[in-house]
């Protein structure tokens, strides 16, 4: 466009050039009256090339999340599960104040003493086949939800429910066995299809969502389109959404510069530095939820049934050069696993281990380890920050006379490994995005008072009050009582040391700046229905 105009200004003036050549001499007055005009046409220039400050219709957004999908079904956890939101929506969502928010839902109730979630939904919001979504959707996705045998990820959120029934059209109940705090969680993600789309519904995607599917050519791309009746009135603002598979980063990062795509997901810490740096580029991510980086042990397992050792290893972790070493500077690093904007934080805890090396080898000594001892640690994955963290680790656990050896594994074979609880210590994620803690305690790996794979339900001695606490704070329906319920056993946990959180896992992602409107929840759904470009 400054081309152009450069071109069209240029023409104008040569024109009076020579106009003024083939003429008279004309009086000053009026050279000085032509002279204003060709200024006024200098002045409108940039007027024109003002960028919009307001949403703009049209448009296609290119993205790339990395990899291809492999499955469009909403309730599985699988590649590209951020990308949700613009296809299929829930009753309720996640907000940004870290709590819920109606969508699919006009209002919900809780009812039975808090075993039974009344939702009253939207009237006339619309399915992509062109169907009205009713309560009978909902009770039948839930039920689905909750059926244990399908195997689906969903499962774990609903391990309570007991069904569910139609009241009428737009009222369902959603019910459970017994009182469950995390169920406006399970509700957040219960993404609404029709039923009759089930069959396809892993390779043709099916919801109420801003854009609806047009094609998938595997390995290549997947467009979607505006739904023309969503009920949302006047979103979206895009025409067509494009992602495209890059899985390579630095090639991502190289399409992003090259304006071959708008935004990409995933950055890799190290290169966050250098795209903050690059012009028209904006880099943000999704807020901390209950996902964190950790170094996990296994108590069944010696030297680590020795509550002193745990605390010991607790006390040989420098997070500060994990930071600058593993995470390029850029980790949001924790000493516990719950947030600040958690309810039940506990500030006392979040200082609870120090680095200190002196501490850490009094400690072993008190154990019955003065010269230290050898172990290993499984990593998660061949490559990337569970080992790039271990790396960190093992200099400073050398220190203190602990000789770790570091097994990179794939993940083919990392799985049975980490539920069979074949290892001494993991280097791992664990946590479970949720708003009630509730879904801390029974919804993560670490924490769970059941199927845990680091041997805490085989302890006789402290276990059986952690479980108890956790048990007693998820029957309780007063918030000042739970929160003195889950701040014991959370201290319990700190104290027990087999969980060594690291630094909270956000998703990166990096946005051209003529790309507006664009939101991550802390579950890392990206949010697509007010996106608008102004270019």
């Amino acid at each position: 466009m400054r081309t152009k105009w450069f071109f069209v200004l240029t023409a104008i003036l040569a024109l009076g050039l020579v106009t003024a050549c083939a003429q008279a001499p004309a009086p000053a007055g009026e050279v000085v009256k032509e002279t204003v005009v060709v200024e006024k046409q200098v002045m409108v220039t940039p007027t024109a090339e003002a960028a919009p400050t307001e949403p703009q219709y049209g448009g296609t957004l290119n993205l790339s999340l990395g990899a291809d999908f492999v499955n469009f079904d909403p309730f599985y956890d699988v590649q590209n599960l951020e990308f949700k939101a613009p296809i299929y929506e829930a009753p309720i969502r996640l907000s940004d104040e870290g709590g819920f928010e109606p969508w699919l839902a006009e209002e919900w109730e809780v009812l039975d003493d808090g075993k039974t979630i009344r939702l009253h939904l939207r009237e006339g919001v619309m399915f992509h086949n062109g169907r009205e979504m009713t309560a009978e959707d909902v009770a039948w996705s839930a039920e689905r939800a909750m059926d244990q045998e399908i195997g689906h990820h969903l499962g774990d959120r609903f391990t309570t429910g007991a069904g569910a029934t139609v009241v009428d059209d737009y009222t369902v109940d959603i019910e459970y066995t017994e009182i469950t705090h995390s169920a406006l969680d399970g509700i957040a993600r219960l993404y609404i299809y029709p039923q009759e789309a089930v069959d396809t519904i892993e390779t043709v995607p099916v919801g109420t969502g801003p854009f609806e599917f047009a094609e998938w050519v595997p390995g290549d791309h997947l467009t979607l389109t505006a739904f023309g009746d969503y009920w949302q009135e006047g979103l979206p603002y895009l025409d067509e959404v494009v992602v495209k598979p890059i899985p390579d980063p630095q090639a991502r990062m190289v399409n992003l510069l090259a304006g071959s795509i708008d935004a990409l997901w995933f950055v890799p810490l190290a290169d966050k530095a250098l795209l903050e740096e690059a012009e028209d580029v904006t880099v943000d991510m999704s807020p901390p939820g209950f996902h964190f980086y950790a170094f996990l042990m296994n108590i069944n397992e010696e030297p680590f049934d020795s509550q002193l050792v745990r605390q010991a290893l607790n006390f040989a972790v420098d997070r500060e050069k994990i930071n600058l070493l593993a995470f390029s500077g850029e980790g949001n690093m924790t000493v516990i696993p719950v947030a600040e904007s958690s309810w039940i934080y506990d500030e006392d805890l979040a200082d609870y281990y120090t680095f200190d090396l002196d501490k850490a080898q009094e400690l072993l000594a008190e154990a019955g380890y003065p010269d230290g001892f050898e172990t290993s640690i499984l990593i998660r994955g061949a490559s990337g920050l569970y080992l790039d963290m271990a790396q960190v680790y093992q200099q400073d656990l050398a220190k203190i006379g602990v000789d770790i050896e570091i097994l990179p594994t794939e993940l083919p074979q990392y799985w049975p490994k980490l539920i069979g609880s074949e290892f001494t210590i993991v280097s791992h994620g664990t946590g479970d995005a949720t708003v009630d803690p509730q879904g801390l305690f029974e919804g993560a790996a670490c924490c769970r008072p059941f199927r845990n794979f680091f041997g805490i339900t085989d302890n006789d001695t402290w276990f059986p009050e952690y479980k108890g606490l956790a048990d007693q704070a998820a029957r309780s329906q007063d918030r000042a009582e739970r929160k003195e319920l889950y701040g014991q056993a959370l201290r319990i946990m700190v104290e027990q040391g087999w969980t060594i959180p690291i630094a909270w896992r956000q998703q990166i992602y990096a946005i051209k700046d003529h790309v507006h409107g664009l939101r991550s929840d802390m579950d890392g759904q990206i949010w697509l229905h007010e996106v608008w470009l102004s270019q």
